[in-house]
Parts: C-alpha cells; sequence; structure tokens
C-alpha cells in the first residue's frame, strides 16, 4: 500500500489503525529517500529495504509553488521561498505546513530544529548572511534575534535540550542553549586529518543517547572512507568506532543533518546510507556502507530527476502525522 494512504486510513478509526498497520511500509520505522523537484508538486519515496519500492506524493496545499526544499528534520521539509522572504515547514504525509514569520533582515539559512513544529516545545534554529542568530517557537508571530553571533561551524544538532556545534578546523565544540544565548565552548582534538582527500563531509548525530561525529570522506580516486567516533565529554575526547551495534544511520549529506534508528525496527544491520551528493549527476543514488564488512553497495536511480543537479533535492524523511 502507498505509504501515504496506509498512514491517512490509520487515523480514521482503531480497526482502521490496526489493518493498516500491516500494510504501511512506512511503520518499519526505516527512513525513506524523498526526493522533491523546483515547480513540481510531485516528490518520490524510495525505500532501502525494498530496493524496488517507490511510491509517488502530491504537495499540493502550500502557498508557495515556485519552491526548493533546503532541508528535512523530524518528518518536515524546510524551505526558503523563491523570494527569500519567509521561511516554510511542510509535512507531506498530513499536509500540514507552516509559513514562519517575516523578518527585516531574514534569516535565510536553516540551522536545526529541536522537534516537529508541532511540539509546543520545539526550538528553530536560523541565520543570516553575515551569521547571526534567530530563533522560532511555535506561537511566536516573529524571529527573536540573539545579539550575540555564533562563530562559524561544520555541523550541528539537538540533544537533551541543547544544541551543539563542531568546528573540525579549531577543534572547538561549542554547546549552548538560546533565548538568552548561553555558551559553553570545549577545546576538542580533532580526530582526523582530512588534508589527504579531495573531498569531506561532517555530521553531528545522536545515536542510542550519544553524540557521534561522522566523516564521509572521498579520495581523488573517488573511492570512499567513512570515521565514526563517539563524544567523551568528561574526558574531552573523541573516541573511534569500529562499528555502530544495534544502529543505522541515514545521513542527510550535504545537509549535515543525520537520523539513527534501531537495525531490527529499520530491517537494516550495522550500515550507513547516504545520497551520493558526491557526484550527483551519477547513474547512482543511494551509497550504503557496512561496518561490519567495510563493503559499500551503490543503489541506482529509479527515477529520472530534473536534468540539473540544482533543480531537485533528497533527504531521509521518516513519516509521521505529527
Amino acid at each position: 500500500m502507498n505509504p501515504k494512504d496506509a498512514m491517512r486510513l490509520s487515523v480514521a478509526c482503531k480497526d482502521w489503525r490496526a489493518t493498516a498497520a500491516q500494510f504501511d511500509p512506512t511503520k518499519w520505522k526505516t527512513p525513506w529517500l524523498i526526493t522533491t523537484e523546483f515547480q513540481n508538486p510531485t516528490c518520490s519515496l524510495r525505500s532501502v529495504v525494498d530496493k524496488e519500492i517507490t511510491f509517488k506524493i502530491e504537495l499540493h496545499g502550500y502557498p508557495v509553488t515556485r519552491t526548493l526544499f533546503c532541508n528535512c528534520s523530524h518528518g518536515w521539509l524546510v524551505a526558503n521561498p523563491s523570494n527569500y522572504s519567509r521561511m516554510l515547514l511542510l509535512n507531506p504525509f498530513s499536509r500540514a505546513w507552516l509559513q514562519l514569520p517575516p523578518c527585516l533582515l531574514a534569516p535565510t539559512f536553516f540551522l536545526c530544529m529541536s522537534s516537529a513544529p508541532s511540539n509546543p516545545d520545539c526550538v528553530l534554529l536560523a541565520r543570516d548572511f553575515v551569521n547571526h542568530l534567530y530563533v522560532w517557537r511555535p506561537g511566536d508571530q516573529s524571529w527573536t534575534f540573539e545579539k550575540d553571533v555564533l562563530e562559524l561551524f561544520d555541523a550541528i544538532l539537538s540533544f537533551e535540550g541543547q544544541f551543539y556545534t563542531w568546528d573540525n578546523h579549531r577543534g572547538c565544540l561549542t554547546i549552548f542553549r538560546v533565548l538568552p544565548l548561553q555558551l559553553r565552548k570545549l577545546m576538542v582534538p580533532c580526530p582526523i586529518d582530512r588534508s589527504g582527500y579531495c573531498r569531506s563531509n561532517t555530521s553531528l548525530v545522536e545515536c542510542g543517547g550519544n553524540i557521534l561525529l561522522v566523516y564521509v570522506m572521498e579520495h581523488c580516486d573517488e573511492s570512499l572512507v567513512i570515521f565514526l567516533f563517539q563524544l567523551d565529554l568528561e574526558k574531552q575526547m573523541w573516541i573511534k568506532m569500529e562499528s555502530l551495534g544495534d544502529r543505522a544511520l541515514f545521513m542527510n549529506i550535504p545537509f549535515k543533518h543525520a537520523i539513527s534508528v534501531l537495525a531490527t525496527e529499520a530491517r537494516c544491520a550495522n550500515c550507513i546510507y547516504f545520497t551520493h551528493f558526491l557526484q550527483p549527476s551519477s547513474d547512482v543514488e543511494i551509497i550504503s556502507y557496512n561496518m561490519d564488512s567495510h563493503s559499500i553497495e551503490r543503489f541506482p536511480k529509479l527515477v529520472k530527476h530534473g536534468a540539473q543537479q540544482y533543480n531537485y533535492s533528497q533527504f531521509w524523511i521518516t513519516p509521521n502525522l505529527s
């Protein structure tokens, strides 16, 4: 059954909810790869459990048609409209959408969201071109501008009521809260030398109650290497990991956002999945890295997207109706 139809049936009544769950592939709790295209109201969903399963979803009902989604968090797509005046949040399954307040100096870069915007405790962070920090919470009629400037960083994470940023160059881990901005900076040695690689991507992710630092590196011959490190906050150091144990990671590259799920629930073993961000024009859409065998599997594209890579975007999304 189309996952969107199954989810909509499940809210009809208790009996339908129990029945729909048996036919809804999204109940596997595995993130799906969602592909959206500029000026196209239809997006596609692709499974990594069954490589041949794809679905289409219509995105009608929100007020901005000329939109390219720039990120995804907690099952919601994030977009900056083409005129860069107001940020848009859209749940492609419930069709709920929020157009965030306008701002004199528009926060044009989405940074992080602590939870779904339907949660009253949600905190959304954004910044402008000069790196000023803006904060929005559900119910706010305007953005809150933080006077202190947040220094540049390579990755950001919301974890247990705080935000964490990591700067590779300075080896600086910043832990902060907002409203007002309260910073704590820790000098943690960078665990890897990235100079020998042509391209690299850095992500922070919560995994089983721990904070992981994930590097996806590419050599000049296009071979890939992945490094995992776990934060030891007490010793202020990164500890190298050889296995994810009973977890699996889905990385939104190059958007520096990742999702951690239980491998048993997700029907996937000790693996890391990410889109083929390094060569988006190739015929490969998804890459899977097995932490046990250190092998790489490439998933070919099943659906033809826009001719230019900048006309479409891809994210890992866990469907929900909240």
